[in-house]
């Protein structure tokens, strides 16, 4: 076992909280994880060892208990905008080998990939279809924490074991890694032919660098199923982010681009991608966000919602956030430091460049680019990031701290049109229902 620093230390030291962090992250993978072992006041905590991964047959045990499939008594006939979401969604797998730094999803469902059978899939499709009052043979997802990791894992269960690395996926593929998409093509072509089945969707997030490994699976996926919009995470443009995000860089999103525009034009679909991105991540700097501003303009997208970085429990990315080191190396005192957006006015001023199309907006960037020797992008030609002018009956809007994290950011390109394409989200649809 791996005794930690004590409570009391690792909640006054923030280098002692980010040492602790990367230690305990250091001990997810079940094959060769030790417990831990932290002094709180005059007792000892005992942290046991990630569990191990449940089997594809556990898994089914699970999933075909008798669920009623709707929500709890207890609500009566309340209005429950997230059972709406997810009542005809399936979720075919457990876990995530991605180790995204803002995220937790490894700490809390493994980080070994735990599938479900084909068949226990197809029968809750089944069981949906037979038993929804409300189905329209609408299928609103396949997927879980990440849509197109159902069976990928190691080569080689003894190096799965020993393996210490915090990603399978970063800084690139691991080529220990099986990125086969066929079972999950199998997939997808089973579940379309079940009678009653008019369109299955994919809404889960796609993990877009394993995607490109398998061009078939992008041509049937965005065949048969992208309902007009694909939503991906690049999560940032600049390498200084990217870097401490545990993402791959944007030359895999334009990999990726490029067979979904190909094979909408084949399946002669409209389709566009949604891309997220983040302001205010730990190592993002000004003119990380203004280089993105500048990306987004030039490829013709506007934020519609934005989310900023907000810490969340577990997360490598929220120790950066609170020592201002980079826990993905060695912690010291004498470790370099990271950029850390802190303060309520560079936070703003990190959002705005995300919406840096809204009037109220303008002011804030004017200045801040004045600041950053970046005059020469104010004015009223294509190549200005904001024009020099403020349109009358235009007010900067008052901005309530930190509420950005609430919404999931969401991208839209506008295609020369002048305007911003937006998809309902379960919110509006249900407004206008009541409507």
């Amino acid at each position: 076992m791996i005794r930690l620093p004590a409570y009391e230390q690792v909640r006054d030291d923030p280098v002692l909280y980010a040492h602790a962090s990367r230690v305990m992250h250091g001990e997810t993978n079940p094959g060769n994880a030790r417990a831990l072992l932290q002094r709180h006041g005059t007792r000892d905590i005992w942290i046991n060892p990630p569990p191990i991964p449940l089997t594809t047959r556990e898994m089914d045990g699970v999933f075909d208990l008798p669920y009623s499939r709707l929500p709890h008594p207890e609500y009566g006939k309340a209005n429950i905008p997230a059972f709406e979401m997810i009542q005809h969604s399936v979720n075919i797998l457990r876990g995530c080998f991605g180790s995204c730094t803002f995220c937790s999803i490894t700490e809390h469902e493994g980080r070994i990939i735990q599938n479900r059978s084909e068949k226990s899939i197809l029968r809750e499709i089944e069981a949906i279809r037979d038993t929804s009052p409300n189905f329209t043979g609408h299928i609103s997802d396949l997927g879980g924490p990440t849509a197109n990791m159902y069976r990928p894992a190691c080569k080689d269960k003894k190096i799965e074991q020993a393996c210490r690395k915090p990603s399978c996926v970063y800084p690139g593929i691991c080529p220990n890694l099986n990125t086969d998409h066929q079972p999950l093509i199998r997939l997808y072509r089973k579940a379309r032919a079940l009678p009653g089945i008019k369109k299955i969707f994919i809404a889960s997030g796609l993990r877009y660098d394993l995607a490109v490994e398998s061009p078939e699976y992008v041509r049937e996926l965005v065949t048969h199923h992208v309902g007009g919009y694909l939503k991906i995470a690049p999560e940032h443009t600049e390498t200084g982010p990217l870097s401490k995000m545990m993402k791959p860089g944007m030359g895999t999103y334009d990999r990726f681009k490029e067979m979904f525009d190909k094979y909408s034009r084949e399946a002669g679909k409209e389709q566009y991608l949604i891309p997220y991105f983040i302001a205010a991540h730990p190592g993002t700097t000004d003119q990380d966000m203004l280089n993105l501003a500048l990306w987004l303009k030039r490829n013709g997208f506007r934020a519609d919602q934005v989310q900023a970085f907000l810490p969340s429990p577990m997360s490598i990315a929220t120790a950066m956030y609170h020592s201002g080191k980079d826990t993905l190396r060695k912690v010291s005192r004498n470790s370099d430091s990271i950029a850390i957006p802190k303060g309520i006015k560079q936070r703003r001023l990190h959002k705005a460049f995300l919406r840096y199309h809204d009037p109220a907006n303008w002011p804030m960037l004017r200045s801040a680019l004045k600041a950053m020797g970046r005059g020469d992008l104010i004015g009223n030609g294509k190549r200005h990031l904001v024009p020099s002018f403020q349109p009358k009956g235009t007010t900067v809007k008052a901005q309530k701290p930190e509420t950005a994290g609430k919404k999931r950011f969401k991208t839209q390109q506008t295609h020369g049109t002048g305007r911003t394409h937006k998809k309902a989200g379960p919110g509006r649809r249900n407004r206008a229902r009541r409507k």
